[in-house]
């Protein structure tokens, strides 16, 4: 018996948000896992999923039409199974580690099968979904609108769900969702014993994978996981929310030496540290004794304050305020402390204030649980005579991991929206870790040159210091030219602490590294180039990309050039040369494994049905660029909206759901429009100008309403997005009916390579952005769309 109407459209609705949601908590469990969210990969993966099962329907429809009732419900059951065992199935092999990706040849071959095991519930979900398409298409109005309303669903509400589960639970939860649309579409004729028996063996996995989950296994080389081996190290809180797993360790053996001064005489503290997704986010420093000098006094962290004497200081980022404390301890008047983690701002200020001796408690210090860039772009009450941002790098390095990463507290228009806002006698301070070879630092500087020219001020080294110890190198950016009296106070610090002055005004060549030796000292002249000379012999033959990071590419730790690879793979080696830049080297390989995994898996199996006809070449335009135009533009979208919303969570879901809802109803409503020539090309036409539109003033849109309340802000990118995204939806299935009147046999070929070219869109579309930004991609997604409009004269039958 086929099940009744309304339980089917309720079960794809079902399955839908199930499987748009296991999508954000993919992102959230790869996060604590590895370095990243991996959005491009977690996306590219589903679409990978969804585009063989179409592939499949195409090779088995006849016997899936014919045991339809029997087949959809064990579907939903697979997808559910799958689901909720995907932490036990991706670790048969072993944990896929990013870090030993080079070092250890099997990683490559785990790589690959955790595509194949996360991509299993989506095949099995879409294999579903598209059957019921199939077997009803009379009714595919509805059931498309189900589809759709329940995937913005399930991208909303697994936000609540990440706010009130650990995400190592929820892929067990959601697969109830899917066990849920499998007993409704259960088949009466079947044995009530039977299928009672069926159902009890699928709800045993969900179960097990509620009541006691493998949670994800931080890699190796992740700060906690070396805090954790101290001796009696014990995890003594663990919470999560979308901001992600906020853990405090702590082990008697734990101090905080923060590239203190060898001229320190006292014992490093024992403090507890805080971990979130397994990175280190800050030390539970708090204050510093009754007449004691705080600790990072003993650091280049204290340079700002022997320059000067802030009454108002802003700190950025904050964390575990252990700048908040700093500030407190030289006695400034006002303290504001913004960090977006606000988990972390209710456990430290709430719960355990005396984990920090109450400094966010303190009348002097305003705690604000909002964005850098959200608080820059608001009314402030204040000028700032100070403003920290949180330290750059890590003791020994970061191998290029944070390559991916969106940084849009270090780019030129984050800087810039700081100068706005200090005093007349401000300064910005940032500490950078050493790294080797010399980058974060330089395009620090490249973009200080760059901010201190568009405001006019021609001698950049009046208004720049910085002091240097074994470890960090604290840099000042000074609103007004530092005084002779100013320049004093730098020397006299660094000499008290064996410090030295890396840059002032009048340095002297014996002042630079006499504490503090170099092992290159080209590094030296390459400061000085920055500031003094003209930078830009140096930013085009420098080894690293150093220049100036902006909004438009806002990877500030992405520095490898192409064209640099075979020199650095000379000096370096074949081995260690990925390690300069691991994050953007698994970008590469993640590429070039889904493009041959869809290839494989969607593409290679359509052969056997064969392609017949004419105008081929005009079908493969024509579904190669709606692939490609419409993941270029989400892809984009996700990226530039961490800015916006201040969570690659909060931004994927938003751009999820609002693509999918709209671009489902815009589907719905292309049915409604005939498929002619003149209709398709004008939509082609209308969607590539509405996204070259927004690649040039989305951001400057947004801006206006950056300050806004997160409700409001996620309001304003539905209004956005909707247009666009309506459009978007009318362009597949008006190609679809095109062919369906004439070329019959392409519908399996334009399913397969639309549903390809999504795939390897993805991953592409974030490699772009790396090397020319986000505006390059956008304008790629409506080049794509124009042939679209092109390759829509030709398909099809004339109409």
């Amino acid at each position: 018996m086929i099940p009744a109407p309304r339980w089917v459209s309720w079960s794809i609705a079902l399955a839908s948000a199930a499987v748009i949601a296991f999508q954000l908590v993919v992102m959230q469990l790869l996060a604590v896992s590895q370095w990243h969210h991996f959005a491009y990969m977690v996306i590219s993966t589903a679409l990978l999923g969804f585009g063989a099962a179409g592939t499949a329907l195409v090779l088995l429809r006849e016997p899936l039409q014919r045991h339809y009732a029997t087949a959809l419900p064990l579907l939903y059951g697979a997808s559910a199974v799958t689901m909720a065992a995907t932490a036990w199935l991706s670790g048969v092999f072993g944990d896929f580690d990013t870090f030993l990706l080079f070092f250890d040849p099997g990683q490559v071959g785990l790589l690959l099968f955790l595509y194949l095991v996360y991509a299993l519930p989506f095949f099995f979900a879409g294999l579903a979904i598209t059957l019921v398409f199939y077997r009803e298409v009379a009714r595919i109005g509805s059931l498309y609108f189900a589809n759709m309303v329940g995937s913005g669903a399930g991208a909303v509400l697994v936000l609540g769900l990440l706010w009130a589960l650990p995400p190592e639970r929820l892929p067990a939860l959601l697969a109830l969702a899917l066990l849920l649309a499998a007993w409704i579409t259960r088949p009466r004729s079947v044995p009530k014993a039977a299928t009672v028996a069926m159902a009890s063996a699928a709800l045993l996995v969900p179960v097990i994978g509620l009541v006691n989950p493998p949670g994800p296994q931080p890699s190796e080389y992740k700060p906690i996981h070396a805090a954790l081996l101290l001796p009696g190290a014990e995890i003594v809180h663990s919470a999560s929310s979308p901001h992600g797993l906020l853990q405090v360790v702590r082990a008697d053996a734990q101090r905080y030496a923060p590239s203190l001064s060898l001229q320190f005489r006292g014992q490093p503290p024992v403090r507890d540290v805080m971990f979130n997704n397994g990175e280190y986010y800050g030390t539970l420093l708090g204050r510093a004794g009754t007449g004691e000098v705080h600790l990072l006094d003993h650091t280049t962290r204290g340079l700002p304050y022997a320059v000067r004497d802030p009454e108002s200081v802003l700190v950025l980022d904050a964390g575990a305020g252990e700048d908040v404390a700093h500030a407190l301890g030289h006695g400034a008047a006002t303290i504001t402390a913004v960090e977006p983690h606000r988990q972390a701002n209710r456990l430290l200020r709430d719960r355990y204030p005396e984990w920090i001796d109450s400094i966010y408690r303190d009348p002097t210090v305003s705690l604000l649980g909002t964005t850098v860039r959200s608080y820059l772009a608001g009314e402030r009450e204040q000028d700032y005579d100070l403003i920290v941002l949180p330290p750059l790098g890590a003791f020994g390095g970061t191998s290029g991991v944070y390559a991916l990463r969106e940084q849009y507290g270090l780019t030129l228009d984050a800087f810039a929206a700081m100068w706005d806002a200090l005093s007349d006698q401000g300064i910005i301070a940032v500490t950078v870790w050493q790294d080797e070879p010399p980058r974060k630092p330089l395009r620090l500087l490249a973009t200080w040159r760059t901010l201190l020219e568009r405001e006019g001020i021609g001698h950049a080294p009046a208004h720049v210091a910085a002091v240097r110890s074994w470890g960090t190198t604290t840099y000042l950016l000074s609103r007004t030219a530092l005084s002779d009296a100013e320049r004093g106070h730098i020397r006299e610090f660094a000499r008290d602490l064996a410090f030295d002055p890396l840059l002032l005004e009048d340095v002297q060549p014996g002042e630079r590294d006499r504490f503090n030796r170099l092992p290159d000292r080209s590094f030296l002249e390459h400061v000085d180039t920055l500031l003094h000379g003209d930078p830009a012999a140096l930013l085009d033959d420098y080894l690293f990309a150093i220049g100036t990071t902006t909004d438009d590419r806002p990877f500030f730790g992405q520095f490898m050039r192409l064209s640099s690879i075979p020199e650095l793979q000379a000096i370096y080696g074949a081995r260690e040369l990925p390690y300069l830049e691991l994050g953007l080297v698994l970008a590469a390989v993640t590429l070039l494994q889904i493009v041959a995994a869809a290839v494989i898996l969607i593409v290679l199996p359509l052969f056997r049905v064969g392609w017949q006809g004419s105008r081929r070449r005009w079908t493969l335009l024509y579904f190669s660029a709606t692939g490609i135009g419409f993941m270029f533009f989400e892809i984009v979208l996700i990226q530039k909206l961490v800015l916006y919303l201040g969570q690659p969570v909060y931004a994927t879901a938003a751009v999820l759901a609002t693509l999918l809802v709209c671009s489902g109803a815009g589907s719905l409503w292309s049915s409604h429009i005939a498929a002619t020539r003149r209709n398709v090309l004008l939509t082609g036409v209308a969607i590539a100008g509405l996204i070259l539109l927004y690649a040039h003033w989305l951001m400057p849109v947004l801006d206006l309403s950056m300050s806004w309340p997160p409700g409001a802000r996620a309001a304003v990118v539905v209004l956005l997005l909707a247009p666009p995204a309506f459009l978007m939806g009318m362009m597949f299935p008006f190609g679809l009916r095109r062919l369906a009147d004439s070329d019959a046999t392409h519908i399996p070929w334009a399913c397969g390579i639309d549903s390809c070219l999504s795939v390897s869109a993805t991953a592409l579309a974030t490699l772009i952005a790396l090397g020319a930004g986000f505006a390059f991609v956008m304008q790629g997604a409506a080049a794509a769309y124009v042939v679209v409009a092109l390759a829509s004269l030709r398909l099809g039958r004339p109409a």
